[in-house]
């Protein structure tokens, strides 16, 4: 999850939708969907051939409308990626000021379990003016996760035998930016979904978005794999972590993100039940680990510390310390992202670090 703007696909998010697409272990995907035509049940989305039909109801033309500056990110080609029912689409930018991400997924035809999971979104405020139904979600930063939060905003809508989730993500403030704002952000998500065909005549009405609140809570079984105060001693973090939780993941982001040393540490967990199959486990690339799951690698990298990575702008590179792991049918990937400071633990310490707390983890 190096540089990780915590975009959240969809199948990651904590009280975010549900579409299990996340499989990038790099959270910089959002997504951002729609159909182009009237309400009602149709067959399948229209499309010219160029492209993915997600792509062709929220054109690059709509999501610079709704969010300026934001382009084409990634392959969005006109197949359904492998595992996944739902046509996706996704724009990003990234500017002085931070990153932000918009992803679509359109389900088309969309069976009617898909339609009753979409209508069953939890925590979400009814809006009105869009399909049959639709409703938007305030996750990250509007739950209270300080500091280094990004901003969520994630429309789920339902017309005819279509669904539709969008989410919207701003990486937190950086050089004097101001904060995100989630009621902008929902208006500029329900508008877009209005501009792509998906308005049904009546008014748009679009709820507030909540006050900043206090840190989201969970009951998911990934941040339930270690605790605040494990991970903590496992670095010699001073601090205790914030938590971002998410359908299929966990983030632990430490006190101080800018000043070198165990404190400046982001560690994230994401476990992909079933997936080991057809994602593949532990490449060859990895150094190979004994311990952890049936089998698992490590890699490390590093990368420039500054706005692309959501940290403040230093001299010190990001270190990014990566296990990937199967048990049984499930993947799991495990990473740590720190500053190494001249007098604190090395890079070697902490990958020992980073090993020991995963030695017998039941994913």
């Amino acid at each position: 999850m190096s540089g990780e703007l915590p975009v959240i696909p969809p199948g990651e998010r904590n009280v975010a939708p549900n579409l299990a697409l996340q499989a990038l272990l790099v959270a910089v995907l959002v997504l951002f969907l729609a159909a182009c035509s009237q309400p009602g049940a149709q067959n399948g989305p229209t499309s010219s051939g160029s492209g993915s039909p997600a792509c062709e109801l929220i054109t690059p033309e709509i999501a610079a409308k709704a969010i300026p500056g934001i382009v084409p990110m990634g392959q969005n080609s006109r197949a359904r990626p492998f595992g996944t029912k739902a046509y996706l689409c996704t724009y990003s930018s990234k500017s002085e000021a931070g990153m932000t991400a918009l992803s679509v997924s359109l389900t088309s035809p969309a069976s009617a379990a898909d339609i009753a999971k979409a209508k069953s979104t939890s925590d979400c405020s009814p809006v009105t003016g869009i399909g049959d139904f639709a409703c938007l979600q305030w996750t990250g930063y509007f739950r209270g996760e300080a500091g280094g939060a990004s901003a969520n905003v994630v429309l789920t809508a339902v017309r005819g035998n279509e669904t539709l989730e969008m989410p919207y993500v701003a990486g937190p403030p950086m050089d004097g930016a101001d904060a995100p704002d989630g009621d902008a952000m929902a208006r500029a998500l329900t508008q877009a979904a209005v501009d792509a065909g998906w308005g049904n005549g009546s008014t748009l009405s679009v709820p507030a978005a909540p006050p900043v609140g206090p840190p989201a809570t969970t009951d998911n079984p990934v941040c339930a794999l270690f605790s605040p105060d494990e991970v903590r001693q496992a670095f010699g973090a001073s601090t205790q972590p914030q938590i971002l939780p998410r359908e299929v993941s966990c983030r632990y982001t430490f006190g101080d993100l800018g000043t070198p040393g165990p404190d400046s540490l982001v560690f994230s967990v994401e476990v992909l039940k079933g997936a080991a199959p057809a994602l593949g486990g532990p490449g060859g690339r990895g150094e190979p680990l004994d311990g952890i799951g049936d089998k698992a690698s490590f890699t490390m990298t590093t990368e420039p510390a500054g706005p692309k990575s959501l940290r403040p702008a230093g001299d010190v590179p990001i270190t990014i310390l990566s296990v990937s792991a199967v048990r049984g049918r499930n993947l799991a990937t495990f990473t740590a992202q720190v500053l190494i400071a001249p007098e604190g633990p090395t890079a070697e310490q902490t990958k020992d670090q980073l090993i020991t707390l995963l030695r017998g983890v039941e994913f």
